[in-house]
């Protein structure tokens, strides 16, 4: 691949190029900080973001956590597997418990939160997707079976 070439004519750079230019946009963040924080050199995150270079795989481990996005979204996946045995952990209400200054202000984000799970183990063979392309997946199969007295059971995202 040479310097020269566009980054349409790379896909997967271009995707990755996108993504981390948004990313650090939403973080305020200067590519001489990406690259103060990933120890790397600012014309490095500058041709990632141009999608002229792609970077290292611990490159992108670095940018993954960064960001606190999964690589498969720096990549521009659509779907997102889960890894076997793992757990969504809802961290905002996790926190918000643990800062939580006596058991009375537990309680009350108990209550307050009592539709929200702090974890949700995910079950095998789970993908993370846009929430979109979930409505789309489950209306689709509510359609098959609208008799169902269970169909409502598939629309009951949690947020």
């Amino acid at each position: 691949m040479t310097e020269s070439e566009a980054p349409q004519d790379r896909p997967l750079a271009k995707v990755l190029a996108a993504r981390l230019r948004e990313l650090r946009a939403r973080k305020n963040m200067t590519q001489d900080q990406v690259a103060t924080r990933l120890s790397c050199h600012e014309s490095a995150v500058s041709r990632w973001e141009g999608g002229s270079r792609f970077p290292t795989g611990e490159d992108l481990v670095a940018l993954s956590d960064l960001f606190e996005v999964s690589i498969d979204y720096l990549l521009g996946r659509a779907k997102q597997f889960a890894a076997p045995g793992t757990a969504l952990v809802d961290m905002a209400l996790l926190d918000s418990l643990d800062q939580a200054s006596n058991t009375e202000a537990f309680d009350r984000l108990i209550v307050e939160n009592e539709d929200h799970a702090v974890w949700l183990p995910v079950p095998d063979r789970a993908v993370l997707v846009q929430v979109n392309e979930a409505m789309r997946l489950a209306r689709r199969v509510a359609d098959k079976h609208k008799g169902s007295r269970f169909v409502d059971r598939l629309f009951r995202p949690r947020m």
